[in-house]
């Protein structure tokens, strides 16, 4: 089932001619992962905002279910610093009781495996524990819908595989649906139920990736899906 979808979207900002999207179309599934690859500037961080409201396209619609919560984890954590972990994640449901912000801020950070840190600051955070505490935040509100731009892109390699493991693990749990935009091959095709090719603002060719979950990257067949996506890259 479709829950979200983009309509011939395209996308420049006033005053330039180069179209950052052209006449670009998607549709997302209801607890599916959509990964979206390609080399720098083809839009994929525009079409994150383009989806998330931030952004407006300048032909096309963009239409989201009816009652779907969204939200996003951008390429940096955003914390602000002068709050604790706990009053950072609590951010979105700042309305709610502070007794039901206290349930559900520990829920999603016993999720995501920081359960010890609801009094750090953000100053007193690894890289990665930061990007956790962001994912942790886009959680609380729990999202139908989870828009991630290059979340895991700054942090080491083991620290990355780690994250990995358990984002897969909190998105079969909670059944989302998600896009997820990288520029790691394997990472695409270790997370994603489909990856999306783009080249030049435009879609080249999107790949079911066939395969039960969880997955490993040394895993003969997400080699073998890898190595398609990777050609595609190289020859787009």
């Amino acid at each position: 089932m479709t829950i979200a979808s983009v309509q011939n979207v395209s996308f420049r900002y006033p005053g330039y001619e180069h179209w950052i999207l052209k006449d670009f179309s998607l549709e997302l599934y209801d607890r599916e992962v959509l990964a979206i690859i390609g080399k720098s500037g083809c839009g994929k961080s525009t079409l994150i905002r383009l989806i998330s409201g931030l952004l407006m396209p300048t032909k096309g619609q963009i239409q989201i279910e009816s009652n779907r919560r969204v939200g996003v984890v951008f390429q940096d954590h955003r914390l602000l610093p002068w709050k604790t972990v706990f009053e950072n994640v609590a951010l979105p449901i700042r309305k709610e009781s502070r007794e039901k912000q206290r349930k559900t801020v520990c829920e999603v950070l016993e999720l995501v495996g920081l359960s010890h840190t609801e009094n750090y600051y953000p100053s007193e955070l690894s890289g990665g524990m930061a990007q956790r505490v962001a994912l942790a935040r886009a959680l609380v509100q729990s999202p139908d819908i989870l828009l991630m731009d290059e979340p895991f892109g700054a942090l080491d390699a083991i620290t990355r595989a780690q994250i990995q493991v358990d984002f897969e693990r909190i998105q079969q749990q909670k059944k989302m649906s998600v896009v997820l935009i990288t520029h790691e091959v394997n990472e695409a095709v270790r997370l994603a139920d489909r990856v999306m090719v783009l080249s030049q603002a435009k879609v080249v060719d999107t790949l079911n990736i066939d395969l039960p979950h969880p997955r490993t990257v040394t895993n003969m067949h997400v080699v073998e899906y890898a190595a398609k996506v990777l050609n595609l890259l190289t020859h787009s």
